[in-house]
């Protein structure tokens, strides 16, 4: 039984994130954006807490790579509040998605 919760909460999660990216690359908006962009920069966060929390103490080199995920999410941010051009803009955006996928990766165990 609980392994069907973590299977609904680990699905619940990726179509978070789907969602999030699809609305965050496909919207006009830019308050919109820039609301949704902040919403996933903590998810991404939350990814990295949740994953490197999860491991047993003694696992410190797993524990770090789950929270240099959730750094590239912080790094995204930085980037995004010191933008002064699209295409920073969009790097800041690529970096919380990275820091998404290699976050439910490192859950989910591909990594």
């Amino acid at each position: 039984m609980a392994l069907g919760i973590l299977l609904i909460a680990f699905i619940v999660m990726c179509v978070v994130s789907g969602v999030g990216f699809v609305l965050l690359f496909l919207l006009k908006n830019e308050r919109v954006k820039k609301i949704i962009f902040y919403v996933l920069s903590v998810w991404g966060m939350g990814i990295a807490a949740l994953g490197a929390m999860s491991l047993p103490s003694n696992y410190v080199p797993a524990q770090l790579i789950s929270w240099g995920f959730g750094f590239l999410s912080v790094a995204g941010l930085l980037v995004h509040i010191k933008a002064k051009s699209r295409t920073q803009i969009g790097i800041a955006y690529l970096l919380v998605l990275a820091s998404i996928v290699l976050g439910i990766m490192k859950l989910f165990g591909l990594y």
